[in-house]
């Protein structure tokens, strides 16, 4: 398969590199939680991408038999453990709510804020996050929005995105897929519009937000 067409290949690529990386001789324990995090996230991105193997191989006739000795196990456990993945109709219940739960998720966020409920939002957030994202921080930059353009009058177009700014809902598999997933949506001010865009891990946690001018070229998050 072409990794670089699969979002799911990109982010196991990814995360691997960065577990490759060299690490300092006394790391700060928010590092250390980032690599716990970072570890975490490839073990499920990795069942999930052998689940879909596996799946795979089944559609094209592979036998139980050749999955199972593959797998060094018997081909009754390979049928035990995998066989579920033939449930098509609920892949695409996981699907739908998955996305739909990151869509509503977005808006909230930006709702919460508007609302003056920071421990909302950060609630929501990876530890690391958290961290970098502090109260006064998020705070401090709303209420600059506010100040420029008034009070958040309402949301639309919210969408989900890959870091590339493709939208992705048909090319999630189920929720263990979010991984580099960003909400992205339109926030209507009193007087002016904003961009406003929250990163997901794969858990559905935040890892990052940012709110920026309409028509603003860089929106990486």
């Amino acid at each position: 398969m072409d990794v670089k067409k699969n979002p799911s290949d990109q982010a196991l690529v990814l995360l691997s590199a960065k577990l490759q990386l060299p690490r300092e001789s006394n790391p700060a324990p928010s590092d250390l939680l980032q690599t716990v995090q970072w570890a975490e996230e490839l073990g499920r991105l990795s069942a999930v991408r052998l689940r879909a193997a596996v799946q795979d191989a089944r559609v094209h006739d592979v036998s139980w038999q050749s999955i199972g000795d593959v797998l060094k196990i018997s081909r009754q456990a390979a049928f035990k453990k995998f066989s579920a993945l033939h449930d098509e109709s609920k892949e695409y219940l996981d699907m739908t709510e998955s996305t739909i739960d990151l869509i509503d998720r977005t808006e909230s966020v930006f709702r919460s804020l508007s609302d003056g409920d920071f421990g909302a939002v950060k609630a929501l957030m990876t530890y690391t996050c958290s961290r970098s994202l502090t109260k006064k921080k998020v705070v401090g930059m709303w209420d600059e929005i506010v100040q420029s353009t008034g009070r958040l009058e309402s949301i639309s177009n919210t969408v989900l995105q890959s870091a590339d700014g493709r939208d992705i809902f048909e090319r999630l598999v189920n929720r263990h897929l979010l991984i580099g997933v960003v909400g992205h949506t339109e926030l209507h001010h009193e007087a002016g519009d904003w961009i406003g865009r929250v990163a997901y891990s794969d858990s559905g946690k935040i890892t990052a937000l940012l709110v920026a001018p309409v028509g603003s070229e860089n929106l990486a998050i």
